[in-house]
């Protein structure tokens, strides 16, 4: 594993460092359903990979800050950019595992080497 080479200053940056994540699916009834997640990045290829397993409960891998069904009304889409600088004009659609380990392999860019 990736983590296991971390550094125990970069392995407590990776547990810190948190992306907000806006999920959508469908309810048991097919109906369409939000959550906004927190994920810490050493957590997303998990989490990514679980997405692509079927039945996913979000909760599991992080924290859900806002849900509900259908798209997210005005209101809770500014809570989101006033409480938590979430970008949703920025947003970047993350289809595979391939995409989540590309990009948590870019966050652990910014850490130091290990040896350093």
């Amino acid at each position: 594993m990736v983590e296991e080479r971390l550094s125990a200053v970069q392995r407590i940056i990776a547990e810190k460092t948190v992306t907000i994540l806006l999920v959508r699916g469908e309810n048991p009834d097919g109906d369409p359903i939000y959550a906004y997640v927190a994920v810490r990045a050493d957590k997303l290829k998990e989490f990514m990979a679980a997405q692509q397993g079927g039945t996913f409960y979000p909760e599991d891998y992080g924290e859900i800050i806002e849900a509900g069904e259908g798209e997210p009304s005005d209101e809770v889409r500014h809570h989101m950019e006033a409480e938590y600088g979430f970008n949703h004009e920025g947003t970047v659609d993350i289809p595979d595992t391939a995409t989540a380990q590309n990009i948590t392999a870019n966050i652990r860019t910014f850490f130091p080497p290990a040896d350093a």
